[in-house]
């Protein structure tokens, strides 16, 4: 691609007044690019295969989170800001102004005040699941073989939503396997809860069983990403598994129960001190054999996390999150 964004003197306004409005100490530095143009490539076929209109919508209207690759558990900022152009000749593009976390104002969760490990009681009782609840699993189908999918989903007793990513990444470096459940599923104790009907039980069970078979079908993958996916108290909470060792996702399953109850504490924590959380993210250290909070992004965009390695890269990366390639 050209550089669009010097051949439309719109696009360079909008881009000088908005990258003033939102430099902050959040960001250690921000940047400016095209994130999608209408050049085709050989083939007819867009470079990415977005909606410009639906892409801004998004940027604009919610969390959008820039990864390293596609990697969930590797954020190195935000895209911010969006807003469609055309240049003198009509080519259509989107330039957008992206937030840079190295060097900006990380904090960490110890600095807050919040006990990230304390015990927690799982609740004594749970509602039955809504009629018409169902998990969704979302793949990209360059990434993950139809036939896994199908062994995957088959055979259940619940409605299983499937849901096609589209990463557009230059090569296969691992497998992004992402699942949405309803939150309760999660902190759905067996041994301590529970559900107020005999045959609301039996969903719990079926939901839960299913993901210890998910996780025993990572072994199947090359280099898999398991994120499994739900919201509880406005904020968007996943679960990471890393890898093909069965044995380490068992103990991981075995106390998703714990890690979501302390997850949803923390969020209500965070909502209390006036500093609410869109996104939180954990994972399983192996070491320790327990979950622990990753990173958190509160609706300022501020980062929250313990890890200094999520953030300590020299350059920004050349592709974003979703196949998104940056041009500045």
């Amino acid at each position: 691609m050209s550089n669009l964004i010097k051949e439309s003197p719109g696009a360079q306004e909008w881009l000088s007044i908005a990258m003033r409005r939102h430099s902050t100490e959040i960001f250690g530095e921000l940047v400016y690019g095209v994130v999608w143009a209408d050049d085709p490539s050989g083939d007819g076929e867009y470079i990415v295969p977005v909606d410009p209109t639906k892409l801004v919508e998004d940027i604009n209207g919610s969390l959008y989170m820039l990864y390293e690759g596609h990697d969930p558990g590797k954020p190195k900022g935000r895209v911010v800001e969006s807003e469609i152009f055309k240049t003198g000749d009509g080519r259509r593009f989107v330039a957008a102004v992206i937030g840079y976390y190295a060097g900006g104002n990380v904090l960490h969760f110890e600095q807050l005040g919040l006990d990230i490990q304390a015990s927690v009681t799982p609740p004594s009782t749970l509602p039955n699941l809504p009629d018409g609840s169902w998990v969704e699993i979302a793949v990209d189908p360059r990434e993950v073989k139809d036939a896994w999918l199908e062994k995957i989903t088959s055979d259940v007793s619940f409605t299983i939503q499937r849901t096609e990513l589209s990463h557009n990444a230059a090569e296969v470096v691992q497998e992004l396997i992402r699942v949405g459940v309803p939150y309760v599923v999660l902190v759905w104790n067996p041994f301590v809860t529970v559900i107020a009907k005999e045959a609301g039980k039996d969903v719990y069970a079926a939901i839960h069983k299913w993901l210890r078979r998910l996780k025993e079908g990572l072994s199947d993958c090359q280099n898999p990403v398991l994120e499994v996916q739900s919201h509880q108290n406005g904020c968007a909470i996943s679960f990471l598994y890393r890898g093909r060792n069965r044995e380490q996702h068992y103990a991981a399953h075995d106390q998703i129960s714990d890690a979501a109850v302390r997850a949803a504490r923390l969020t209500a924590h965070l909502k209390v001190r006036g500093t609410p959380a869109l996104q939180l993210i954990y994972e399983f250290d192996k070491d320790i054999n327990r979950w622990y909070p990753l990173y958190a992004v509160l609706t300022d965009g501020t980062l929250i996390t313990d890890d200094i390695t999520l953030i300590a890269i020299e350059q920004l990366p050349k592709e974003l999150s979703l196949g998104v390639v940056l041009e500045k």
